[in-house]
């Protein structure tokens, strides 16, 4: 199996070496890690949530040098926050050394929502147009086309704040965007983790993005390499449940099919 999205201590809220990551991948039988740090933010947003703007080389670096040490393969690439932020180099984008990039929302505005620091900031707002808000930056970034894979993608509802009204206005144009542009949405695990209690996103959104034929990956969004490739027999069981037969992998930016 795969796991796409581990972190390393570069974004400054993870813990654990790189080969700690891959040595637990090696244990879980994977074939296959991806590291998708977060990408640098401005100063005023990063708060230690991601690497600075000059150690960006020096994680590609890094990387590489791990590269053919290890059974599994290690497959390189960030989690960029949409909208773009000018302290990072969007040469990235076209650098033959990175495999995919992740592009993530975590930002309403200069509203960390996904921040615990932050969570009140939910009972101040229309809960309603919160989740509006959020999947129209998703689509807006997938509109892009400039990522791979979506990360998180319901995860607005991270610490249990639902919406009260039906979201598929907002969700559906995201995947039949994400289907026209072979764009991947991750079934990430560490919802599991959170006060939500389940992955992003949840199963109707699986159901439909099967539906919608849109490429799937998994990933852990590990911080510790204790989580690599977290629940993932669940995913998996959800996936196929969800009609999935395939998931897909990147080499070079490039997609390709993994059957189950």
């Amino acid at each position: 199996m795969i796991d796409y999205h581990v972190h390393t201590s570069l974004c400054d809220h993870a813990l654990g070496t790189p080969q700690e990551y891959i040595e637990k991948a090696i244990e879980a039988e994977l074939f296959e890690i991806g590291f998708s740090d977060h990408a640098p933010l401005p100063e005023h947003l990063r708060q230690n949530i991601t690497m600075e703007p000059e150690e960006a080389e020096d994680y590609v670096v890094m990387l590489q040098k791990l590269c053919d040490k290890y059974p599994v393969a290690v497959k390189i690439g960030f989690e960029v926050d949409y909208p773009l932020h000018p302290t990072f180099d969007t040469r990235y984008f076209n650098d033959s050394r990175i495999d995919y990039i992740i592009g993530s929302c975590h930002f309403i505005g200069d509203w960390p929502f996904d921040h615990p620091a932050f969570v009140d900031e939910y009972a101040r707002r229309d809960i309603n147009q919160v989740y509006r808000d959020y999947y129209n930056i998703v689509y807006d970034m997938v509109a892009t086309g400039m990522f791979d894979i979506i990360g998180h993608f319901d995860l607005v509802k991270k610490f249990g704040y639902r919406a009260t009204a039906d979201m598929s206005k907002e969700i559906e144009p995201v995947l039949q965007l994400a289907s026209r542009q072979s764009t991947a949405i991750e079934i990430n695990t560490s919802g599991w983790r959170k006060p939500v209690k389940e992955a992003y996103p949840s199963f109707d959104i699986m159901q439909k993005m099967y539906q919608y034929n849109v490429p799937v990956i998994l990933g852990s969004d590990a911080h510790a390499p204790e989580e690599v490739a977290y629940n993932f027999d669940e995913a998996l069981s959800l996936i196929k449940q969800a009609g999935y037969r395939k998931i897909v992998g990147y080499r070079k930016r490039k997609q390709y099919t993994i059957v189950l």
